[in-house]
């Protein structure tokens, strides 16, 4: 594998046309805005400005802007803090409500966690905000299922207005965090373009010592990066529609904002990596291979490899199989970390016959690269 060929793969697989990404998003950001202000007004708990995550926003896009991510923040009124876990006693009835339960759930799995907060919960009573559907609580818990259930149905209402509904649509309630719209319209260039809205509670909670992160005597990232993530904290989104499951994205940011400020190739080798997922992964069958999985080995490879002079792009293929090797090495254990919390695998549960398929595929790349990239 040489240089030239990854150059030339990048140049002409993975970089964005920039007039297509700014038709996109000019046409993406004024429609999210529309609809975000249609929910905030049918409910206040829900704020207008979303935060920009995903991969267009940390530049790690490949090919095409067909896809936004935002977090739709829930107005808790205060940060959270890590209290001692008290039973939650809810849980679905015969027709999927969630009721109130005389046996507690299950205590909570790495990474998910039951959260209360009575005092906003007093206040959305006192304001009658939090009645029927728009109700998001039992007890002190404030609840998933309910949060998702009730943004989903407000995303849909502000969708189903005659301006937007002939060219957007919203998909079914899914185990993702997100509420996800596919808009198809002339305006924008390709077929459709994908936007994910996920509500989350900016808890900014503190990172207990369990979590395994900052690692101690790590090199990567600077303490100056440290202090800024410790101080933004966690954050909460709803994915489990009993457990809250903690979120790292802002902190995941923040990691790769400035990551390549003195010219190194951290990003273009991510995104030359997700280009070569599309042909790692088996056609036919659920990708277990994700784009999130790629970020966690770049972060991991940056802990491994801390400093500059490890990423020159003169040391682009050097890195790109390095982190080739991480990923086999991760699924050959069956176990890949969740960078900021080490007690999350995040290859739990993925099919290993496919993720065996992928392995593979990578070795033959690294056999063969001039097959997977000319």
């Amino acid at each position: 594998m040489d240089n030239t060929m990854l150059n030339r793969f990048y140049e002409d697989n993975v970089k964005m046309t920039r007039d297509e990404t700014s038709k996109n998003v000019e046409f993406v950001i004024p429609l999210i805005d529309d609809i975000l202000q249609y929910v905030h007004e049918r409910d206040g708990r829900f704020k207008i400005r979303p935060l920009n995550v995903g991969s267009y926003y940390s530049r790690l896009k490949v090919s095409r802007a067909d896809e936004f991510d935002y977090s739709v923040v829930v107005d808790i009124g205060s940060s959270l803090v890590w209290t001692t876990e008290k039973p939650a006693y809810y849980g679905y009835n015969g027709n999927k409500e969630v009721v109130r339960t005389s046996i507690p759930l299950p205590s909570a799995p790495a990474g998910k966690c039951f959260t209360q907060i009575p005092g906003t919960i007093q206040k959305w009573d006192n304001e009658r905000l939090n009645e029927g559907p728009a109700c998001l609580t039992i007890d002190d818990h404030i609840i998933p299922i309910k949060v998702k259930r009730r943004f989903k149905a407000l995303v849909s209402e502000a969708v189903n207005r005659p301006k937007i509904r002939q060219y957007v649509d919203a998909q079914r309630l899914s185990e993702s965090p997100a509420a996800t719209l596919t808009i198809r319209h002339p305006k924008i260039a390709g077929e459709t373009i994908s936007v994910d809205l996920a509500p989350l509670m900016e808890g900014h909670l503190s990172f207990k010592p369990e979590f395994g992160w900052p690692r101690p005597g790590s090199r990567w990232p600077s303490r100056t990066k440290i202090e800024e993530i410790k101080t933004e904290g966690i954050h909460e989104v709803a994915k489990d529609p009993f457990y809250w499951s903690l979120s790292f994205v802002i902190c995941e940011k923040k990691l790769l904002d400035g990551i390549d400020s003195n010219g190194t190739c951290r990003k273009k080798s991510q995104r030359i990596m997700k280009k070569l997922r599309e042909k790692w992964c088996p056609k036919g069958y659920k990708q277990e291979l994700t784009s999130y999985h790629l970020k966690t080995i770049l972060f991991w490879e940056c802990e491994n490899h801390p400093y500059d002079a490890e990423w020159t792009n003169e040391l682009l293929s050097v890195r790109i199989e390095s982190m080739c090797y991480l990923i086999i090495q991760h699924i050959q254990r069956g176990n890949l970390p969740l960078y900021f919390h080490t007690g999350v695998n995040l290859l739990e549960n993925k099919d290993k016959n496919v993720l065996g398929q992928v392995v593979q595929n990578i070795f033959r790349f690294l056999k063969n690269p001039e097959h997977y990239l000319t």
